[in-house]
């Protein structure tokens, strides 16, 4: 990750003329995206084959919605419920924000305008990522799960100490509206390629992945 900051700060990765703006731009994405090094290597290889990448797209997604809890709350609990095709206004995320703040005490000394700039921009970010549709009237839609942004999901559940059938079942699936059947059958892709050991009969779930996952965090 060191090479990749010095690449990023003097200017080969980043094109914005002042030192000081590259500094600042890596931070911001250090924080949002870079949680360990696979992740890091990951990213940049899924970037070369391009921005538009689905690999890349659904990656930096999942990252950013781990990092930001109120836009995984409100596509975990609140999309999925709404439905695919759905209309999504920023009401809803008003609604949601409104929800949260017991919870969250820093939503209550939020101003209404930034609470209203705030729900814009989870909904253009949802948007951008593929979580929903339109310009104006933005509506739900299943966003892409490549198998490599799968098998990364994966790795961080198990790398945090889920097993079994609690990765079947962690809400982190919702992000990309999936539903335990439909995790269990991209589990079963994940098997089918090699890249791990996935078997479900009735409750039982058997799950190996490689040893050194479970040593990452």
């Amino acid at each position: 990750m060191d090479e990749t900051r010095k690449a990023a700060v003097s200017g080969a990765l980043l094109s914005q003329r002042s030192r000081a703006n590259r500094e600042r731009i890596w931070t911001l994405i250090q924080q949002r995206y870079l949680l360990s090094d696979w992740l890091t290597e990951q990213l940049i290889a899924e970037r070369s084959d391009g921005a538009h990448n689905p690999e890349f797209i659904g990656l930096l997604y999942l990252l950013y919605a781990l990092r930001d809890r109120l836009t995984f709350d409100f596509v975990t609990r609140v999309l999925p419920e709404r439905g695919e095709g759905k209309l999504v206004t920023r009401g809803d995320v008003l609604d949601w924000l409104k929800q949260c703040a017991p919870a969250e005490p820093q939503i209550e000394r939020w101003t209404e305008s930034t609470r209203v700039k705030l729900a814009g921009s989870i909904l253009t970010a949802l948007r951008d990522f593929g979580v929903l549709t339109g310009k104006q009237k933005k509506r739900v839609a299943r966003p892409l799960l490549p198998l490599g942004v799968a098998e990364a999901l994966l790795r961080i559940l198990i790398a945090e100490g889920y097993r079994g059938r609690d990765v079947v079942v962690d809400p982190t699936w919702r992000l990309f509206l999936r539903t335990s059947p439909e995790v269990v059958a991209t589990l079963a892709a994940l098997a089918a390629d090699g890249r791990i050991r996935f078997e479900k009969v009735g409750a039982t779930v058997v799950l190996e992945t490689p040893a050194e996952w479970e040593e990452e965090s």
